[in-house]
């Protein structure tokens, strides 16, 4: 009960001090820093052994972690499709979704 409290408010830190510490952190999903045993104080992760001083406030650890390299990415996509007799289910299933939407 306690593990899906703390996902629905998705802290900013963390902090999990109970007998089996390791295992309970693995169950947790939401927040933005996580220290886990009765040595990881939240400090430490912030001034001293920590990754990252600048983590997701107000529950948005919900669907996003602390800065990183990667808010710096420009990530692109793009497709090829080189046989079409292949790729007709996916052209037929476009055409519905883009009928349903009203294009």
């Amino acid at each position: 009960e306690c593990i899906q409290i703390s996902d629905d408010i998705a802290p900013e830190h963390l902090e999990i001090q109970t007998a089996n510490a390791a295992e309970v952190g693995k169950k947790c999903a939401n927040y933005g820093g996580l220290f886990v045993g009765e040595h990881a104080a939240e400090v430490l992760g912030d001034y001293g052994a920590g990754p990252n001083h600048t983590l997701p406030t107000g529950g948005t650890g919900r669907y996003t972690g602390g800065l990183s390299v990667f808010n710096f990415l420009r990530i692109r996509t793009w497709m090829r499709i080189d046989d079409q007799s292949a790729s007709q289910g996916m052209v037929d299933d476009s055409i519905v979704m883009a009928r349903l939407e009203g294009l």
